[in-house]
């Protein structure tokens, strides 16, 4: 089952940038992270992944089309700004889903502006950038939807914000096995700490999701017991260094790099999995090079 379907997606943004054509499912029950350089076309994948802006192409969620009655009250979005809130005071907003958003919950409301000790009568504009993003992600969060689209919704965010997002996301998912949370980040930590899957962005074009767990499988760092000629031309190589007296080599294909070094009767000493703070930059740096 798949909470969200993107089928041939493009938007075009002035003469500069296109986005799409997108095409792309989540599956209900994930947490998937989309990442990708300044200027891929994330926040603009979330507007138009929203329904933000016409254009070609479907989007689906639970089935019914972005436009549809049905789908707008299947999902909550926090975009990157949010400026037609900011004259509000958060009270004025509570009552507003309250009297006319069938899928509010007001008792999940009032624990998060506990929690975010957050004040209902202030105007929102008034409060600083962290406040301001806490006051939209209290009110979207208060929607018992099945899809969250969360445009970097850490950003601007103090560390107990944070740890309190986090929180609230992993709650989240524990009481409705079947949501699906799409956020957008520049921060590796993110990306381990909550992700199931990562898309990767391009010129405004997306790659198929990847299992986040199989980047430890594919990005590795070896340690061979010595030199083997040629080794900078192997499957995979991103980087021959030698460390001691030990040649090391970075690759993005472990299983590769190692059956071209097998069959060298290479001898492999040590091998170690590159952290996400490591493996997502190589990866963007591949993505550069070579397409999407």
């Amino acid at each position: 089952m798949h909470t969200l379907t993107c089928r041939n997606v493009v938007r075009k943004m002035g003469d500069d940038f296109t986005l799409g054509p997108i095409n792309l499912e989540i599956p209900a029950g994930t947490i998937t992270a989309v990442i990708g350089n300044n200027g891929a076309g994330k926040t603009t994948l979330f507007q138009a992944l929203s329904g933000d802006y016409p254009g070609k192409g479907e989007t689906n969620i639970l089935g019914h089309n972005i436009h549809s009655v049905e789908a707008k009250a299947a999902f909550s979005y926090v975009p990157q700004t949010f400026p037609e809130v900011l004259p509000f005071r958060l009270q004025q907003l509570r009552d507003l889903h309250a009297a006319h958003d069938d899928s509010w919950q007001d008792d999940r409301f009032q624990a998060f502006v506990h929690e975010f000790k957050l004040p209902l009568r202030k105007r929102i504009n008034k409060l600083s950038v962290g406040m301001q993003r806490k006051t939209v992600l209290a009110l979207q969060l208060s929607r018992d939807t099945s899809l969250l689209l969360l445009d970097e919704p850490f950003a601007g965010l103090d560390m107990e914000g944070q740890t309190q997002l986090e929180k609230m996301l992993l709650h989240k998912m524990e009481e409705d096995p079947n949501c699906s949370i799409v956020f957008a980040t520049h921060i590796a930590d993110e990306v381990g700490r909550l992700a199931d899957y990562i898309v990767m962005m391009k010129d405004g074009k997306t790659r198929e999701p990847m299992e986040k767990d199989s980047l430890a499988q594919q990005f590795k760092r070896i340690w061979l017991a010595k030199s083997v000629t040629g080794v900078e031309e192997a499957p995979g190589i991103q980087k021959v260094s030698i460390e001691g007296a030990l040649p090391q080599i970075l690759t993005n294909d472990a299983e590769a790099t190692e059956k071209w070094l097998a069959a060298r009767d290479a001898q492999i000493m040590k091998r170690e999995s590159l952290s996400l703070h490591e493996s997502l930059p190589l990866l963007l740096r591949d993505e550069e090079t070579n397409g999407v």
